[in-house]
């Protein structure tokens, strides 16, 4: 996903830190500890800094290692997500980098995001050698039943005990439900409670689910979420439970930072302030050290990703999935490209200096792999009508012009200016391939719809195209012909899609 802000529930509930004032008790001689809590959620293995000169692991490592120099009771804690979406160093070293670094920082606890577990076993077992501990994750289950990670552990922070127990988001298979997950943190935070003073939940969830995971779990204090990539700039309060929430946006371009008084008779939170800090490359301290390291493995392992390409004046979303198939159709030299928007970009492209590793960030992860294949013109047109079923769910292409016609039961029809009976050549992402258009002819078939789609067997063949390498070098020549990026993605959508809702897709929207 792309960062979101707060949505309107969170904002109502940020009322609720006034309105709840989290006050100390007042009571003579009460014992309280201090814990200054540091945390982080969707790295997304954004290693490098940030090209709008925000973010990157180096200044998220500076700024902590500045915060410890000053406190003695501090704990580090990262709600999940740590790889994919991010720079082309870290894709290359399959995230090994990243948790490398995060071992550097010191992170005293690691939930695992939707991201990380899909990498699989192996890897995750691999992530945890780099991190140099295990994850904490309460929901993960094994076959058996049996818990696949350490669901919790007890820090000694300063005076106060504190009990971390990590969950990610529930899965349909692989994981407890979500109302199990919310029981089961109950449980393990009611087993915690007699050798901890608070208990926080590190959660790769959002916080509107967090708080529903407070009511099922009341004996958690504070929720660090994720997921959601929300920018909570103050914590938010659950009015039933009292439980804090909190969330730092995504790709460590935020660490946010939760003070803490404990009452040590009472076991409970007292008073809470909480902010976000944005990694400022102008106002935070950098690890210097460790910029430097990164640069020298960027540099041994793609040189040419810092090569600048381009200027743009304006932000690209969708408009660069366009860029993508026709770019790609160029490179390939076939007669059609396609490139799925909301399956293959995974961030938009900023305004300012455009360089390779900025293409690589919008769509080169899950470009990196494409393929090509033959289809006739009524099976193009086939897909493009099966994608209809799903709002915002509509590839990008070159090659040919499509409309669409909106009908009076709101259904959508697709036409085409491609030749029914005539085979053309066709790349698209092998992401998009396997998740769009084998689907979509499976799903036909499943339902025993008769059409294009399901008349025949479908095969592809890797191709060597990659989506980073035929922008690269589209791009240029665009530049070369004094083309601005942002003219050409729009002309390619308004000239190829007709009948289209003209809005640009919200940045937020692509997941």
């Amino acid at each position: 996903m792309f960062r979101r802000q707060a949505n309107a529930w969170c904002q109502s509930l940020l009322l609720g830190v006034v309105l709840l004032g989290l006050a100390c008790t007042g009571r003579a001689g009460v014992a309280t500890g201090h814990v200054l809590v540091l945390y982080t959620n969707d790295i997304h293995d954004h290693v490098l800094p940030g090209p709008d000169g925000v973010g990157g692991l180096p200044y998220v490592a500076g700024f902590i290692e500045a915060a410890r120099a000053g406190h003695s009771d501090v704990l580090v804690l990262d709600a999940g997500d740590v790889t994919e979406k991010g720079d082309m160093v870290a894709f290359l070293t399959h995230s090994r980098i990243t948790y490398e670094f995060m071992r550097r920082i010191g992170y005293d606890a690691v939930t695992i995001g939707n991201h990380d577990y899909k990498a699989g076993p192996d890897w995750l077992q691999r992530y945890q050698g780099y991190l140099g501990q295990p994850f904490l994750c309460l929901n993960l289950v094994r076959p058996d039943g049996a818990r696949a990670f350490p669901p919790s552990k007890v820090f000694a922070v300063g005076r106060v005990r504190v009990g971390v127990v990590g969950l990610t988001v529930p899965a349909d298979t692989g994981s407890l439900d979500f109302e199990g997950s919310g029981r089961a943190l109950e449980q393990e935070a009611r087993r915690l409670r007699p050798e901890a003073d608070v208990i926080v939940a590190l959660c790769h969830l959002g916080a509107k689910e967090c708080a529903r995971w407070s009511m099922l779990a009341p004996s958690v204090s504070v929720f660090v979420s994720g997921h959601t990539h929300e920018v909570l700039q103050q914590p938010v309060i659950v009015p039933e439970t009292g439980a804090i929430i909190v969330q730092a946006g995504c790709y460590a371009e935020w660490v946010g930072r939760l003070d803490l008084t404990v009452d040590l008779d009472a076991r409970k939170v007292v008073e809470a302030h909480g902010a976000l800090v944005p990694m400022k490359h102008d106002a935070v301290p950098v690890d210097r050290d460790m910029l430097a390291e990164v640069r020298r493995e960027a540099q041994a392992l793609c040189p040419d990703a810092a090569t600048v390409v381009a200027h743009t004046s304006a932000p690209i979303g969708e408009g660069v999935a366009w860029l993508a198939a026709e770019a790609m159709r160029r490179a390939a030299g076939t007669d059609i490209g396609f490139c799925h928007p909301g399956q293959i970009l995974r961030s938009a492209l900023p305004a300012g200096t455009v360089d390779v590793n900025a293409l690589f960030l919008t769509g080169g992860q899950r470009g990196a792999e494409t393929v090509r294949t033959v289809l006739s013109g009524s099976e193009i047109t086939a897909y493009l009508q099966a994608l209809t079923r799903q709002a915002d769910d509509q590839t990008a292409w070159a090659g040919f012009t499509a409309t669409l016609e909106k009908q009076p039961d709101g259904s959508s029809i697709i036409s085409s200016d491609l030749i029914a009976d005539r085979r053309y050549s066709v790349i698209m992402p092998k992401k998009e391939w396997e998740t769009r258009f084998l689907r979509a002819a499976q799903h036909q078939r499943v339902r025993h719809v008769a059409g294009p789609l399901v008349a025949r067997t479908f095969e592809a063949s890797p191709s060597s195209v990659t989506f980073v390498g035929a922008m690269t070098s589209y791009v240029k020549g665009l530049v070369a012909a004094n083309t601005p990026l942002e003219a050409e993605a729009d002309r390619l959508m308004s000239e190829r899609f007709h009948g289209r809702d003209r809005r640009a897709l919200p940045l937020d929207s692509l997941e």
